[in-house]
């Protein structure tokens, strides 16, 4: 009967702790995700910024493709829209860590739009460049 009871005990234990083990990260899951939605202005802010960068890298695939396809004309269209946007994108972004990281990206512009211009094959490496580092920042929450 005793070894019956040390059983029960150790099975009451193990339980416990199993529903503790699986109970308390769910917990604090709960608890993070209530904490993000108290403010669901900072969740839409941020929301919108993922938007925008999306946005400007897809610009940037673009501008890409079609200078793999040789067409520098839509490249060049393409290059325009995407440093416009990536120029509004610096103006209006709070985050001090992106802005250097974008501001960084306009940077590449001149040397781009040249090549661009004399529709010179060498764009296409500056231009994966641009697209690269456009994606890493694009990446960052």
């Amino acid at each position: 009967m005793k070894m019956f009871r040390v059983h029960f005990a150790l099975w009451v234990v193990l339980l416990i702790v199993g529903y503790l083990i699986g109970f308390v990260p769910q917990y604090q899951k709960n608890r993070e995700l209530q904490a993000q939605f108290q403010d669901p202005q900072k969740t839409i802010v941020a929301l919108q910024a993922q938007a925008q960068l999306g946005e400007l890298r897809d610009i940037a695939s673009l501008m890409l493709l079609e200078m793999t396809r040789q067409n520098y004309g839509l490249a060049r269209d393409y290059s325009e829209q995407y440093y416009s946007k990536l120029k509004n994108e610096v103006d209006s972004v709070q985050d001090p860590e992106l802005k250097k990281s974008l501001g960084e990206l306009v940077t590449t512009r001149d040397s781009l739009a040249s090549s661009l211009a004399a529709a010179n094959p060498s764009a296409l490496s500056a231009a994966q460049i641009v697209v690269s580092k456009t994606f890493e920042v694009a990446r960052k929450p």
